[in-house]
């Protein structure tokens, strides 16, 4: 499989969410028929238009001569392409799929055998992944975070409050603002609000917080004694369990800045402290994670960062650690490594049982061999007994 290499840059960013999101997929289209993921490289979209496929995959699932498969995309329009069974891909025809797709460099496949030699193709553009993806991650953690509220009361007004709040902000609107002032500024103005909207987000935002103090520059914080998360000047502090609180500390001293510094103004501060757990959550899964982490996993890390980065937090250094090991991940599950370890398990496996066959066989032999042991000592003793009675009559007198 083709993978992202190098350094996360905003544009490998994109073509690892759409590496995670393209695993989400096969992930999600479940087990019955095989799959695998393809990202695309310079050969399978210019110049030559060789499409090569796992070999793995093809000699496990694929006819070993050579035949027409049928490529159908998500629209059910379907292609014809001459596959090479020795090569393992994917010739004549291929191009006009990718023409007739316009397939580029990064752009990433999902191939599901739905019939012997007839594949169904999902196509995932690194350019068409929304803001819609990350928000998933952070609307389930909003839920969370009201579900947890110990007043039942109070908990269904933040709900409703949040509710007001996910539809008068969409995400797509604050990536706009974003990008046109290079950081997030958006806030509320008083004439759009009626008075009663002015005291729910007064409640949303300072209900609980136990102090206000005047900001504090990240270079000012010497230790973590003197560490504190302050939101629009309120402490915050009370809200987070001691661990986490060091945890984000540490967090920030590797960015050397308040990681929720530029967090959009206003947002209900139960959100801050969920985003502010969820983040410390995800970089220690990401410390832990291994190579053999579940695809739905790193979807769903990706989709909440993603969700974060977008409100403000300081979060792309995660994103470029996530997408490092994505890349990583990519490259061992196609690689040829990984195929002749499963060769090579597959082998001993028979090598082994073999082996049980051998010395099953060998016993069977043993058990024989006594058998005859048996059998061959009571003819013996029977034919000395013949040969004393014969030299008796031999030596009668006569």
């Amino acid at each position: 499989m083709a993978t992202i290499n190098g350094s996360c840059t905003l544009s490998g960013e994109a073509k690892s969410s759409a590496v995670i999101r393209a695993q989400e997929v096969r992930s999600n289209l479940g087990p019955e028929y095989p799959s695998f993921v393809k990202s695309l490289v310079r050969s399978h979209v210019a110049s030559c238009f060789w499409m090569g496929l796992p070999g793995l995959f093809c000699k496990t699932h694929l006819p070993d001569k050579d035949v027409t498969i049928t490529l159908e995309d998500e629209s059910g329009k379907q292609y014809q392409s001459k596959y090479i069974a020795y090569k393992t891909g994917l010739s004549a025809g291929w191009r006009q799929f990718a023409a007739a797709h316009n397939l580029l460099e990064g752009d990433v496949l999902v191939f599901q055998l739905v019939e012997p030699t007839k594949f169904k193709v999902y196509i995932i553009r690194p350019n068409d992944l929304t803001e819609v993806d990350g928000a998933l991650g952070l609307l389930n953690l909003d839920a969370h975070i009201c579900q947890d509220d110990e007043d039942k009361d109070d908990a269904e007004m933040d709900a409703n409050t949040n509710r007001k709040r996910m539809k008068s902000l969409p995400l797509a609107v604050v990536e706009k603002k974003k990008k046109k002032t290079g950081q997030s500024t958006w806030a509320p103005k008083a004439a759009e609000q009626s008075e009663n909207d002015s005291e729910e987000v007064g409640s949303e935002v300072y209900e609980g917080s136990k102090l206000s103090r005047p900001a504090v520059q990240f270079k000012d914080v010497k230790s973590f004694e003197n560490f504190s998360i302050l939101v629009d000047g309120f402490l915050i502090d009370s809200e987070l369990p001691e661990d986490i609180r060091q945890m984000y500390y540490k967090l920030c001293c590797s960015q050397n800045a308040f990681l929720h510094e530029h967090l959009i103004k206003g947002i209900n501060y139960k959100l801050i402290v969920g985003i502010i757990y969820e983040t410390v959550n995800i970089a220690n899964a990401i410390k832990s994670c291994k190579l053999a982490t579940s695809w739905n996993d790193f979807a769903a890390w990706e989709k909440s960062l993603k969700a974060f980065e977008l409100l403000g937090m300081n979060v792309g250094f995660l994103r470029a650690r996530l997408c490092r090991l994505a890349n990583l991940a990519c490259e061992s599950e196609d690689s040829v490594v990984v195929k002749r370890f499963i060769d090579a398990e597959t082998e001993r496996s028979q090598a082994k049982s073999g082996i049980r066959n051998i010395e099953r066989k060998l016993e069977e032999l043993k058990e024989a061999c006594d058998t005859f042991g048996v059998a061959i000592e009571n003819l013996r003793s029977q034919a000395e007994i013949d040969e004393l009675k014969f030299q008796e009559q031999v030596n009668v007198p006569w």
